[in-house]
């Protein structure tokens, strides 16, 4: 399941660069004619690709500007075969977020495995998390910039998938008095402080960079916990 999900979020091609037959937007486009293909991998490849198109059409467009036509023309195929799978641009937008969330939450819950001191689990879980935005940038620009400004139901799924984030960067906290309680506002503006961080790399151009933010981003998220102090010094042992 891994080794699916990877393919499907690849790197983008850099702009100006020519596309291999294997890429654009990171899936093997199927050979024309007769290849006898099992129907099987063809639905697989194909569907595969209509969620990378998505993603390359939401990620420069917008939820909104995004059409049909742009999302197959991603995609590598036509409007009738994306409406083979989809009735329309949000039910592909919203399976299409929920593999995202999916292999994102998969990705840091892997991460803080084996880590016996919460701090350096949230350092790598929040590695985690920015090495799959790092991998291909136009993963934050559709989960993290997209949703929010569209509204609605993408939003509400964005949301949902902070929660989860933040329910996974907590687990195994200590208990008070080693840690202070957080209140539900508090919380929220952590995880949101942490999403703008990454969204602003992203939007300057420096999404491959975003691995720099980990110290940053350990210190914001512990201080809150321990104090400005420690959590500096957490976050600065390791970097």
């Amino acid at each position: 399941m891994q080794r699916r999900a990877a393919s499907r979020y690849r790197p983008r091609v850099a702009k100006g660069e020519q596309a291999g037959d294997d890429e654009a937007p990171g899936l093997a486009r199927l050979p024309p004619g007769r290849h006898g293909l099992s129907r099987e991998f063809v639905a697989r490849n194909q569907r595969d690709r209509l969620t990378a198109g998505m993603i390359a059409a939401v990620a420069e467009h917008g939820f909104h500007a995004a059409t049909i036509t742009q999302i197959a023309a991603a995609a590598g195929v036509s409007r009738r075969t994306f409406y083979g799978y989809f009735s329309s641009k949000q039910e592909c937008f919203f399976d299409t977020f929920g593999q995202v969330a999916e292999h994102l939450e998969a990705a840091i819950a892997a991460a803080g495995e084996g880590q016996e001191q919460w701090p350096e689990r949230v350092r790598a879980q929040l590695g985690a998390m920015l090495g799959v935005f790092a991998a291909n940038p136009d993963l934050a620009r559709f989960a993290l910039i997209a949703p929010p400004s569209a509204g609605g139901e993408p939003a509400a799924r964005y949301r949902e998938l902070l929660e989860r984030l933040f329910a996974l960067l907590s687990e195994g906290r200590p208990e008070p008095p080693e840690v202070r309680d957080l209140s539900r506002a508090v919380a929220d503006g952590l995880l949101g402080g942490i999403v703008a961080l990454v969204v602003r790399k992203v939007k300057a151009g420096d999404g491959e960079r975003l691995a720099e933010l980990t110290p940053d981003l350990l210190e914001l998220f512990l201080t809150p916990y321990y104090g400005q102090e420690q959590a500096v010094r957490l976050a600065r042992s390791g970097a």
